[in-house]
């Protein structure tokens, strides 16, 4: 599902950014940490061990209403020159209550997975400026 190189990629990053949309149609977008489980083509995104509301426990609402999320992380590498890369993957969000302390320390049973439809990415199987390479996910149609 992954190329490899995305795969190598997505190990070195700590941090990427959710989409999501509310139940009016209304777009949000948050920073978060994530995992990549390489084995099942997904990410995994954790819920801090921390009761409240905030802008992590909104993106929770917002998939219960509409669970279509995209995910993209991103840099920018800038030596020998200044050079883009990155991957977008959208897909459906499953929330799962228990088993989320297995994401890290400080994480609570509350995690979610993106399970990708299509992935999209940039200056790592292609050259920087050429176009993103796009794919659909088998299975996912």
């Amino acid at each position: 599902m992954f190329t490899a190189k995305e795969i190598a990629y997505l190990n070195l990053q700590r941090v990427g950014r959710l989409a999501t949309v509310d139940s009016k149609g209304h777009p949000h977008v948050v920073p978060t940490g994530f995992r990549l489980d390489a084995n099942n083509g997904t990410l995994q995104i954790g819920a801090a061990d921390t009761p409240g509301r905030g802008q992590k426990r909104l993106y929770l609402t917002h998939m219960r209403a509409n669970p279509y999320v995209a995910f993209v992380i991103d840099d920018v590498v800038t030596q020998p020159q200044w050079a883009p890369r990155g991957v977008s993957v959208r897909g459906r969000a499953q929330i799962h209550p228990d088993g989320g302390q297995q994401l890290g320390p400080g994480f609570g049973p509350l995690w979610t997975e993106i399970v990708p439809e299509s992935i999209s990415s940039w200056g790592l199987d292609t050259g920087t400026y050429d176009p993103p390479h796009f794919r659909k996910v088998a299975g996912n149609d």
